[in-house]
């Protein structure tokens, strides 16, 4: 019961009324060109005053085809961001749907991340969102050796 009580102050803590949204969109692309189906995360910077606040109101959005997303609060579904500055997490759906497989040697055998880790577990990404919202929240990943891995190549198994 108390669990029950908990979990509706907090989700109910994270909506509009309390944190302060602003709708954002924009393009991802890699090497100049759209990179279509990433996910991207806004992670709101939070302080000792506003962390319990913040704390579950990351944003993300999907890329489409064309590398563009649109970004909704995870808890709540409520469309946009906080407010203020985020740090931004940019991953690569179909090589996270890839369950690593490791040859003898122990090398994930998926090979490298197709995303560099300062995009995702190292982001140095960051934006900051205006109370007005944003169309253009864009950003440009570089990897030369970029390659979306090939799904077939790695048949679906049981964990």
């Amino acid at each position: 019961m108390i669990l029950t009580i908990l979990a509706v102050v907090v989700f109910t803590g994270c909506g509009s009324d309390d944190v302060p949204l602003a709708s954002v969109a924009g393009t991802v692309t890699m090497n100049g060109k759209p990179l279509s189906g990433a996910t991207v995360l806004y992670r709101p910077r939070t302080t000792d005053k506003d962390s319990d606040l913040k704390g579950a109101a990351e944003s993300y959005g999907k890329t489409d085809e064309n590398g563009h997303y649109e970004l909704s609060v995870v808890m709540t579904g409520d469309t946009g961001a906080v407010v203020g500055p985020n740090d931004v997490i940019i991953t690569l759906d179909v090589f996270e749907e890839i369950l690593p497989s490791f040859d003898e040697s122990g090398k994930d055998q998926r090979g490298p991340n197709p995303i560099p880790s300062q995009y995702n577990s190292d982001t140095t990404l960051e934006f900051d969102v205006p109370p007005a919202g944003v169309e253009d929240a864009d950003f440009e990943l570089l990897n030369p050796d970029f390659k979306v891995p090939d799904k077939s190549a790695h048949p679906a198994r049981d964990v």
